[in-house]
């Protein structure tokens, strides 16, 4: 199963320029599932889901907000609904049968605005998926605008810290690679706004992560690396603000 997360950075000035480009990337990709944050609206998504041919989508829009979170998916997806408002304005969730396992799918887009608000909202998403008894595996993805070994976020997930004294444990896919996603030296949508590029390092902000299965096996990790992280068109940019990251799983027989 190939899976992959990006942020679309929904800014209208430029928007009309770079959805052909982010069509492109996804069909390029071929993957299974795809978690895509700052979704500008349902008839932009409906948009990208006919320029790719994805068939399968979830769509949720942030709390008092067109613009909102989508799974696009190969395979046909079941929504889970929850009704919380705290859950609803940063993630949302879905599960997918693949070859009969049933596999859990959070989204989530994280505020940039407050750490103590990012831990309220981490939170509440370990929570929700903490309630879903019936699924195999768990997958966490998205833009948890946190800094991987730094944040509280970061630290709390991978089971290195308690919030709250709640625990979790969770295996962070990406964990060798030494690229951005946040590339404030190289995108040059960042390298020209507010000469973030003079004052920031590059960051990997957008992660997935896969819930410690124990007794399971674990997925084997066939392939994993970054997408939309190229200039391209006429034009020569990138399809987002932030780059976007695959990985290509193999579940294995018990």
């Amino acid at each position: 199963m190939k899976l992959a997360t990006l942020n679309l950075w929904n800014d209208k000035e430029t928007w009309s320029i770079r959805k052909d480009l982010i069509i492109e990337e996804i069909m390029n990709l071929k993957a299974d599932i795809i978690a895509l944050q700052e979704v500008p609206d349902q008839l932009e998504l409906l948009s990208i889901l006919e320029g790719t041919g994805i068939s399968y989508y979830s769509f949720k829009e942030y709390m008092d907000d067109t613009e909102g979170l989508a799974v696009l998916s190969k395979f046909p997806l079941e929504s889970v609904s929850v009704q919380n408002e705290l859950f609803n304005r940063c993630a949302m969730r879905v599960t997918v049968n693949i070859d009969g396992l049933i596999i859990g799918i959070t989204n989530v887009h994280l505020t940039w605005k407050s750490a103590a608000e990012r831990e309220k909202e981490i939170l509440e998403v370990i929570n929700v998926i903490s309630e879903d008894t019936h699924t195999d595996y768990e997958i966490l993805c998205g833009d948890f605008n946190s800094k991987p070994n730094v944040s509280s976020i970061y630290n709390y997930l991978t089971g290195e810290i308690s919030i709250n004294s709640s625990d979790t444990s969770w295996v962070d896919l990406g964990q060798s690679l030494n690229t951005p996603t946040l590339d404030f030296r190289n995108n040059k949508w960042l390298y020209d706004r507010d000469n973030l590029n003079k004052i920031r390092n590059p960051v990997r902000y957008d992660w997935i992560l896969l819930r410690s299965c124990y007794p399971k096996k674990e997925p084997e990790i066939s392939s994993h690396g970054l997408f939309a992280n190229r200039t391209m068109g006429l034009n020569k940019m990138f399809p987002s603000d932030h780059y976007g990251f695959f990985i290509d799983l193999c579940f294995l027989n018990e």
